[in-house]
C-alpha cells in the first residue's frame, strides 16, 4: 500500500517539470506530452475529455490522427512515470490525474503569492488553440497571485477567521395590529427571497421577524444584510415596501414597493410580487460578492459560482471555459449540488452553440454532474430546474424534464428557470398553450437576471410550437437584442421570417448564423439531430425553401 506522501510532483510555475515520488526527474521528453500533464494539472478536478485535449494540441489534424497522437503521448507519459504510472488515469472519453497521487506547486499559497508568477515558461506547442488556452490560464493564475499576495498581509489567525465568516441575511418585518393579512403577505415575500438566497448558496438566512428592529444587529453579523418588509395601510391602499439594508449601519442598498388591492385575494403567484422578489435576490447576491471583492477567492464559494454564472451568460468559448473552471473551484471549496448543476447546464450551451468536439463526451459529463448534483441537493429548486434543462436539451427526455421542472416549481414558485423548463416540457408533451403561459410567467418574474435572454429564447421556441408565430418572432428578436451572438433565436428567426414571407430578413439571419456555423443551411434545420427540436413540431419546417439561400 502506498504512503500518502508518495506523490508525483508537478511544477507549473516556471519551466514545466515532473519528479517521481522517489525524487527522480520524470519529465516526458515530448512537448505535447508535457502539455497534456500541464493541462490536466490546471483543469477543474484535474480532468479533461480526450476530445478537448485533441482540440488543443492537434486542432489541424483529422479526428483519427488526433486520437492516435493522443494515445502515443499518453504512452510516453506512462513510460516516463515508471512505477508511478497509476497517477495517470484514462478511459474511452476522459483523461485525468489521480488527485491523491500528485502534488502541484500552484496548490501552495506561497508559490502562488510569489512575485512575477509565470506558468509553463518556454512550452511552445505551435498550435493556436493551445496558445489561446495558455494565454487565458496565465491571466487567471496572475489574478489568483494578486489575491494570494493580498492574503499574505493578513495574519494566519485573521485569515482563518475570514474564511470561516459566512454571509448572513437577516429577515425583519414591521407589523402592527389591525392589519389583517398584511403580516402574512409581508412574510410570504420574505420567505420567497430567503428560499432562493439559500438555494443559490449566497448566504445563511436568519429569521429575525419576531424581534425588534434595533435588536437585530449584533457584532457577529459583520458580513450581513437585512431584508426588511413592511405594510402601509394609511392611505386606504395597501402598499408593501421591501428594502435591503447594509448592516450594521442600516444604510439603504435598494428598495421597492408593491401595491396590494384592499380586500383583494392574496396571490402568491402574482408576477409583480415574484419579479420584485427575484430582483431582491439578484441585488443581495451581487452585494454579497462586492463585500468580498478585496478578499481571497477562498473566502466564499458562492462568489466564485456567481462569477461563473455571469461568465456563462456572456457566451462565447472563452467565457464558457472560465465559467466551468469557476464552478469547479467553487465545488472544491464547498461541495454543493448547485455548483455541479451549473456545470451540467453549461454543457447544454456547448451543444446549442455547437462548441464541442465529441457529443458523447459532453453528454456523459452533463449527466454525471446532474446526477451528482441531485444526490447532494435533491430539494434545491435550482438544481432541479437546471437538471430539467439538461434532460430536455441533451437527451430530449421530456417526461424526466417535466418531473424535475414540476419539482422545481413546487419547491420554489419564484424560480424563473423552473417555470421556463416546465413550459418547454409541457409543450413537448402535447400542451404547448399551457407551456407558453409558463414560459411567459418565467419572463415576467425574472427581474434583472443575467439569463433573461435565455428565457426569451425558450419562450420563442414554445410560442412557435403553440402556433403563436408573431409573438414568437417578437420574443426571438428580444433575445437577439440582449445577446446578439446567441444562436438559438437566430435559428428560429431564419425559419419564422421565411414562413412570414420576410425573405430578406430570413437571409440576414442565415448569414449571421453562417459566421459562427459556416455549414448552416435550411437543410440543417430539417435535420432532426440539429438543436432546433421545436421547429420539427410545427408545419414551419415543411414550408422552408428546398434550396439553400
Amino acid at each position: 500500500m502506498r504512503s500518502s506522501n508518495e506523490r508525483v510532483s508537478i511544477r507549473i510555475v516556471g519551466p514545466f517539470g515532473m519528479r517521481r515520488s522517489n525524487g527522480e526527474d520524470c519529465t516526458p521528453s515530448g512537448r505535447k506530452s508535457c502539455a497534456i500533464v500541464a493541462m490536466l494539472a490546471l483543469a477543474p478536478e484535474n480532468k479533461r475529455s480526450r476530445s478537448w485535449i485533441q482540440d488543443k494540441l492537434w486542432s489541424t489534424r483529422g479526428k483519427e490522427q488526433g486520437a492516435a497522437s493522443l494515445r502515443q503521448s499518453l504512452s510516453e507519459i506512462r513510460r516516463a512515470l515508471g512505477p508511478d504510472r497509476d497517477c495517470l488515469v484514462a478511459n474511452a472519453f476522459v483523461v485525468s490525474l489521480d488527485r491523491s497521487r500528485i502534488a502541484i506547486d500552484l496548490d501552495n499559497p506561497a508559490t502562488l503569492g510569489a512575485q512575477d508568477v509565470e506558468i509553463l515558461e518556454g512550452l511552445d506547442i505551435g498550435d493556436q488553440e493551445f496558445e489561446d488556452w495558455l494565454r487565458l490560464e496565465r491571466q487567471r493564475v496572475r489574478k489568483q497571485g494578486i489575491s494570494a499576495t493580498a492574503d499574505a498581509g493578513m495574519s494566519a489567525t485573521n485569515l482563518t477567521q475570514s474564511r470561516r465568516m459566512p454571509n448572513h441575511l437577516l429577515l425583519t418585518r414591521k407589523s402592527a395590529a389591525g392589519h389583517g393579512d398584511s403580516p402574512v403577505l409581508a412574510d410570504c415575500v420574505l420567505d420567497t427571497v430567503a428560499k432562493s438566497i439559500g438555494e443559490l448558496g449566497s448566504a445563511i438566512v436568519f429569521d429575525r421577524r419576531m424581534e425588534r428592529a434595533e435588536d437585530c444587529v449584533s457584532s457577529d453579523h459583520c458580513n450581513a444584510l437585512a431584508l426588511h418588509s413592511e405594510i402601509d395601510d394609511s392611505n386606504g391602499n395597501r402598499v408593501e415596501r421591501l428594502a435591503l439594508l447594509q448592516l450594521p449601519d442600516k444604510s439603504l442598498i435598494w428598495s421597492s414597493t408593491l401595491s396590494v388591492p384592499r380586500g383583494g385575494t392574496l396571490d402568491l403567484n402574482d408576477p409583480n410580487l415574484l419579479r420584485c422578489a427575484n430582483l431582491a435576490v439578484s441585488i443581495a447576491t451581487d452585494q454579497f460578492v462586492k463585500m468580498h471583492a478585496d478578499g481571497s477567492e477562498r473566502i466564499l464559494s458562492s462568489a466564485l459560482c456567481y462569477s461563473g454564472v455571469l461568465h456563462l451568460f456572456r457566451l462565447g468559448k472563452i467565457n464558457f471555459e472560465a465559467a466551468d473552471h469557476l464552478f469547479a473551484r467553487a465545488f472544491e471549496i464547498e461541495p454543493r449540488g448547485i455548483h455541479l448543476a451549473w456545470r451540467a447546464y453549461l454543457r447544454t450551451f456547448l451543444l446549442a452553440e455547437r462548441q464541442f468536439t465529441c457529443r458523447q463526451t459532453i453528454d456523459a459529463e452533463a449527466f454525471d454532474f446532474m446526477h451528482r448534483a441531485l444526490e447532494l441537493e435533491p430539494h434545491n429548486s435550482y438544481v432541479a430546474a437546471l437538471s430539467a434543462h439538461v434532460q430536455t436539451i441533451m437527451r430530449r427526455s421530456y417526461v424526466a424534464a417535466y418531473e424535475l421542472a414540476e419539482r422545481s416549481v413546487q419547491l420554489n414558485h419564484a424560480n424563473p428557470i423552473g417555470w421556463a423548463c416546465l413550459g418547454v416540457a409541457k409543450s413537448h408533451l402535447g400542451k404547448p398553450e399551457e407551456g407558453f403561459q409558463h414560459t411567459l410567467t418565467a419572463r415576467a418574474i425574472a427581474g434583472s437576471a443575467p439569463y433573461r435572454f435565455q428565457l426569451d429564447a425558450l419562450s420563442c421556441i414554445v410560442g412557435t410550437m403553440a402556433g403563436e408565430f408573431d409573438k414568437a418572432i417578437y420574443l426571438a428578436e428580444a433575445s437577439h437584442a440582449l445577446a446578439p451572438e446567441f444562436a438559438p433565436p437566430l435559428r428560429y428567426l431564419s425559419a419564422l421570417y421565411s414562413h412570414a414571407g420576410q425573405r430578406e430578413l430570413s437571409l440576414e439571419m442565415v448569414q449571421r448564423l453562417q459566421r459562427a456555423e459556416p455549414d448552416f443551411s435550411y437543410e440543417k434545420l430539417r435535420d432532426k439531430t440539429y438543436p432546433a427540436a421545436g421547429l420539427h413540431r410545427t408545419a414551419i419546417i415543411d414550408s422552408l425553401p428546398m434550396r439553400q439561400i
